[in-house]
């Protein structure tokens, strides 16, 4: 991979955490029973989105260019990625980022739900056309929604999720960690039998043979992590979430919650290498 190749999937990556911290924010609301996510928050992420979706345009360019530093503004160049997929992609994203600072600001329930569901779509639009998912069957791309979703859920609850282990009373945080992790216990199954229907539909196998391939490298690194994550939630929901009854076991908790946001994230970073960087042929 160049320096451009690991630039463009870092950003990725961060377009994928932005879009999960907006996919989970009324889960949030809705699972701890509190108000809604600040309007200040709510701006701060939309403006991120949209500045690393810029980047990640910008990047796009000057590593299809190949021309250093000066061919990331180069307009025949900066034209050609703009009408692609690519372009789309931004577009998409940007227009995330705006529906995003509306729906922080609107007070009426409704109007709301509409403003969420529409940045939601538009993000899963956004990445069923990137990548090698953008020319798979309609089976493969339900699945891709449906994994994104979860994962986007799961991923984007947990810095919040951090904070209300020692923010509140050790029996609430119990009591939505106990709810989380009941949610989670059915949505994860769905998450990796989603993820092995991607990878048939992307390799025509259900497991990697011999000898393999780069892409295989990465989905097994990928894998390694997941399994390490699945522990660690594993770890809080039968140890840590039981135990949880004074401002200790809190700040325990609050700790394996980082450690699991860091393989979160690791694992955004290879799912972005996966999708952008790699081959699957």
């Amino acid at each position: 991979m160049t320096l451009w190749s690991v630039a463009s999937v870092l950003t990725l990556a961060f377009i994928f955490w932005l879009n999960a911290v907006m996919t989970a924010s009324p889960y949030i609301v809705y699972l701890s029973g509190l108000k809604k996510q600040s309007e200040r928050k709510n701006s701060l992420v939309a403006l991120l989105l949209l500045l690393a979706s810029l980047l990640y345009f910008f990047l796009k360019v000057g590593s299809f260019a190949a021309e250093g530093f000066a061919g990331m503004i180069d307009t025949t160049y900066m034209q050609f990625i703009w009408t692609g997929p690519v372009g789309l992609f931004i577009q998409l994203q940007v227009t995330v980022a705006v529906v995003w600072i509306f729906y922080s600001v609107v007070k009426v329930t409704s109007i709301q739900w509409m403003l969420y569901v529409a940045a939601v779509g538009l993000m899963g639009w956004s990445f069923l056309i990137i990548g090698h998912g953008s020319d798979a069957v309609w089976w493969s791309k339900l699945a891709l929604l449906i994994h994104l979703l979860i994962a986007w859920v799961w991923f984007g609850s947990l810095n919040s999720l951090r904070k209300l282990a020692t923010s509140v009373s050790p029996d609430k945080s119990k009591a939505i960690m106990e709810r989380f992790g009941m949610h989670m216990s059915a949505a994860v199954p769905i998450l990796l039998i989603a993820g092995v229907v991607m990878y048939r539909s992307a390799t025509g196998q259900w497991i990697p043979e011999l000898p393999l391939t780069s892409y295989d490298t990465v989905l097994l690194t990928k894998l390694v992590f997941v399994a390490l994550i699945l522990l660690v939630a594993a770890r809080h929901k039968l140890k840590l979430v039981p135990q949880l009854n004074n401002e200790s076991a809190a700040k325990r908790l609050k700790q394996s919650i980082t450690v699991e946001m860091v393989l979160a994230v690791t694992i955004f970073i290879l799912a972005s290498a996966l999708s952008s960087a790699f081959s699957p042929g």
